[in-house]
């Protein structure tokens, strides 16, 4: 039970900690900001299916790339338990609600392993390669796909 406290701790501590960095920097916003989504606007004048899957597709991109960041984090700053860490991230992201949410959060997971050792607490997911890794992989896959979500 302790292992759960202290790296659920872990996962609110980097996210703060990210949080506070990036409202910190005045950079031109990542396009996994919530505000840089640029189907939104187009949405307001049209009833279009596929700008619809595209919004919802920006915005469920924008929810995945920081999360994986801080999930690698996780992995990283856990080593010695996978197991444990594993079933962690499926309390967080699920894989059993039958939609494709599944396959972002099992690649959540995926990546989170596969990038632990490249993520740097010391930098915000604004700057990480991994944040970006989820985004390119995330904005890549078929807007249709989003459409259950």
């Amino acid at each position: 039970m302790k292992i759960s406290f202290n790296f659920k701790s872990t996962l609110v501590i980097v996210s703060l900690f990210f949080c506070a960095q990036s409202i910190a920097a005045e950079k031109p916003p990542k396009p996994w900001h919530f505000d840089s989504n640029i189907y939104r606007e187009l949405l307001e004048n049209r009833d279009d299916d596929m700008l619809l899957n595209k919004n919802i597709q920006w915005d469920e991109c924008s929810r995945m790339a920081p999360a994986t960041d801080r999930m690698a984090l996780g992995v990283q700053y856990n080593p010695d338990e996978p197991d444990f860490v594993r079933d962690s991230i499926i309390d967080f992201y699920p894989v059993d609600n039958d939609s494709f949410s599944d396959v972002i959060n099992q690649k959540i997971m995926d990546l989170a392993f596969e990038m632990a050792e490249v993520a740097d607490g010391d930098k915000s997911s604004d700057d990480s390669v991994v944040t970006q890794a989820a985004w390119d992989w995330c904005i890549a896959q078929d807007p249709q796909n989003f459409a259950d979500l």
